[in-house]
């Protein structure tokens, strides 16, 4: 009995640690190299697991057989039920999923050298403000946003193979189950319906919300780091040598500090704007066709555990969308509070005959970083647009437009 108990407390011990702040559980970046794994992608952690090619081979395996058999029955449905609106709409929506889903995969491989790069720059926490408390706090709060982005990752995977692997005609109908390519079988009809709906999610999802986790991952990091940089122009205003211009020397050595820091930021976050620009141009279109196209199917086959699964597809649509756009939009609030610390900071340095080339010098210092901050920090959409969430609601006018547009087709 007391072996049982023992073997009880340290497995409760062990898994209070792993969820524990500091315990793995809690690190959102191993939680998303999780995620790249079912993706089909390796990383520096996963890679030294024993299972992690097995796993490789079986989910791309899964994944290209998808995409085979979409393939085939759009091919299918083009040729036979043209006329018919709802199954070309389904047919198209899903093949152009399964595309996106390789393209963002592909994207996240190309960058994979800049992704390690801006993880290890948030990870090592190289931007400090000398107030441990605040760098703490954002350093957790980021931790937390992160983890809760990746859980809403994981909890739609799950729901959606709940939820698919309840049989019902509407999901046959869905996934367009011919006869003429149908087995006959039942064991042969299970495996069919295991391998191409139950298994969907964890062949689909995973690709296709990957770039999500990684990029948003990224994204909050910088952000919290950005802040950690404007709390530290902001402690330069508490200083008695900036205020009484005291101690030139003092003032030259913290401010060459903080630049070192915003240029060591600055070079980390152009690589991650490269790869926000490409990766919000697939999100951009596919969004366009395929939130009126949700919407569309969705009227169209009434309440059922089929609408269930594309009414969370569809948020999770709309959530990526909108995250991206304010994540962006979050950057040049950061950096308007940059600039207002930039300028209380070149008001209150003193000025006077002897210091009037220190002065001249730092200011002119001060409007270059403010200059480079404020029209740096935007994103475009690879120069057709700027990323914001002006873009999201303009993304849903379009959608709106688009399933005015599949209703009326409908309707001829």
């Amino acid at each position: 009995m007391n072996c049982v108990r023992k073997w009880w407390s340290s497995l409760v011990a062990k898994k209070r640690y792993f969820w524990s702040d500091k315990g793995p559980g809690s690190d959102c970046f191993l939680w998303q190299d999780v995620l790249l794994l079912i993706g089909g992608i390796q990383s520096e952690l996963t890679l030294k697991w024993n299972c992690e090619r097995y796993i490789r081979f079986l989910v791309s395996c899964l994944f290209f057989l998808q995409s085979f058999f979409i393939f085939v029955v759009l091919c299918s449905t083009l040729q036979t039920n043209r006329d018919e609106m709802f199954k070309v709409v389904v047919e198209v929506l899903k093949f152009s999923a399964f595309l996106v889903a390789g393209c963002k995969l592909l994207l996240i491989k190309l960058h994979r050298k800049s992704i390690t790069n801006i993880r290890t720059y948030i990870n090592d926490g190289q931007t400090t403000t000398g107030d441990n408390s605040y760098d703490r706090l954002e350093l957790t709060n980021f931790k937390q946003r992160s983890m809760t982005m990746i859980r809403f990752i994981y909890g739609l995977i799950f729901i959606d193979m709940a939820l698919l692997s309840i049989p019902n005609d509407i999901t046959d109908m869905a996934f367009d189950i011919r006869s003429d390519i149908q087995p006959f079988m039942s064991h042969a009809r299970n495996i069919y319906r295991l391998l191409f709906i139950t298994l969907l999610p964890v062949g689909f999802l995973p690709k296709f919300f990957s770039s999500m986790a990684t990029v948003g991952t990224l994204l909050l990091g910088m952000q919290a780091n950005f802040k950690v940089l404007a709390n530290r122009f902001h402690s330069i205003l508490s200083q008695p040598f900036v205020i009484n211009g005291t101690d030139w020397e003092m003032i030259n050595h913290e401010l060459k500090d903080t630049v070192k820091h915003h240029l060591e930021f600055w070079r980390h976050f152009k690589a991650l704007k490269s790869l926000v620009g490409e990766t919000f141009f697939l999100v951009h279109y596919f969004s366009i066709m395929s939130i009126g196209a949700l919407c569309y199917i969705c009227q169209d086959i009434g309440v059922n555990f089929l609408s269930f699964v594309v009414l969370a597809t569809l948020a999770m649509f709309l959530v990526e969308y909108y995250m991206f756009c304010h994540f962006v939009d979050s950057f040049q609030d950061i950096a308007n509070c940059i600039g207002e610390h930039i300028f209380q900071i070149a008001i209150l340095m003193p000025h006077n005959r002897k210091n009037h080339s220190h002065y001249i010098g730092f200011r002119t210092a001060l409007m270059i970083i403010w200059l480079n901050t404020r029209r740096g920090v935007s994103m475009d959409c690879m120069g057709l647009f700027n990323i914001s969430t002006v873009a999201f609601l303009h993304v849903l006018n379009i959608a709106y437009t688009v399933l005015t547009f599949l209703i009326q087709m409908s309707q001829l």
